[in-house]
């Protein structure tokens, strides 16, 4: 099979870990947004009967 065939166009090298970007750091302002939307879902599972993530319920307890 040559390089030029229709097969070839589909194989994809491996991702490295490197190439990801690193987490960045969120902003204040980013973060009350993060914490009112984490009350707001706490509150709509509640209303739902389905069960928080506890990283969620953790966020929603965090002061804005």
């Amino acid at each position: 099979m040559s390089a030029a065939s229709s097969e070839h166009r589909f194989v994809h090298p491996p991702r490295s870990a490197a190439a990801q970007p690193a987490p960045k750091k969120a902003t204040p302002a980013e973060h009350r947004v993060q914490v009112a939307a984490a009350r707001l879902r706490v509150t709509l599972d509640q209303r739902l009967g389905r069960e928080t993530p506890a990283r969620t319920k953790a966020l929603a307890k965090e002061p804005i």
